[in-house]
């Protein structure tokens, strides 16, 4: 009996000092004092796209009514860091580009604004699509494992440095004007182990527009000259959640000891009503 007794106050002990830590942590969650590691490298000086955090997965449909509004790249001519060929306006090419993220998935929702889509060519890169490029890691590597040009065609067709790939679901929704696409990324393609809010990832968005068939028409890149190579031009995508969400985690996982707690209580129990060897 006082063997159970002091396993059941060690058990108890350990589960108060869990719940004080998460509670300190909200706590300086609150007054906007909790401490974020960050990855080795940092924003480089070029522009940046806030990743969100999701609790909860989307549904990868092409739908994007149910993101939440947040930081958003608003590409054209304009707003390209490099462009080639014919835009007579934004109808003709461009595009709104957010992102969110959870620890096992990177998610990109597009919507893309096309007058006419063609995506009848023997060659993903002369069609009309998008390409999103990583660099995971952020070391300004082009060619490590961490590093991918994914592109999606606006047929739905998915490619990493031009070879057809299953690994990433990719959703597209047509509708007169354009198209959206909702994209998931496998973390485990990216990164080591499981984001925290503050990673950084290098990263740049190219869109190419083809009106009439054949070769593309006109090629939009929001950061650097190709999203191919050359990740020092890349922007950067910066992992962020909002105070509500992190303090709604810290929640979770105060419930999730509390259940681990009964459990161990009743498995106490039912020790406790057992004869002594």
């Amino acid at each position: 009996m006082k063997r159970i007794i002091l396993i059941l106050l060690i058990v108890m002990g350990t589960v108060a000092i869990g719940i004080r830590v998460l509670g300190a942590s909200a706590g300086r969650a609150l007054l906007g004092m909790s401490s974020v590691r960050t990855s080795s490298f940092q924003v480089s000086s070029a522009r940046s796209l806030q990743s969100m955090r999701f609790l909860s997965a989307p549904i990868v449909d092409g739908d994007l009514s149910d993101w939440l509004a947040g930081d958003r790249i608003n590409l054209d001519r304009y707003t390209a860091f490099s462009y080639s060929g014919n835009i007579d306006s934004p109808a003709d090419l461009s595009a709104i580009i957010r992102s969110a993220w959870d620890e096992q998935t990177l998610y990109f929702a597009i919507e893309v604004n096309d007058d006419v889509r063609v995506t009848d060519g023997p060659d993903l890169w002369r069609d009309d699509g998008v390409e999103v490029a990583l660099d995971g890691l952020n070391d300004k590597n082009a060619w490590g494992e961490d590093d991918h040009q994914y592109s999606i065609v606006a047929d739905g067709s998915t490619f990493d440095r031009s070879v057809p790939i299953t690994s990433i679901v990719a959703s597209v929704l047509t509708y007169e004007g354009g198209y959206s696409i909702e994209v998931a990324i496998p973390m485990a393609e990216l990164i080591p182990g499981v984001p925290i809010s503050g990673t950084v990832m290098g990263f740049t968005v190219g869109l190419r527009d083809d009106d009439d068939g054949g070769d593309w028409d006109a090629y939009l890149i929001w950061e650097g000259t190709n999203t191919s190579g050359a990740p020092e031009e890349f922007g950067s995508l910066v992992f962020t959640e909002r105070l509500e969400d992190r303090i709604d985690a810290l929640e979770a996982r105060i419930i999730q000891l509390e259940q681990k707690l009964d459990e161990l209580l009743q498995i106490l129990s039912e020790f406790e009503g057992l004869p002594p060897p």
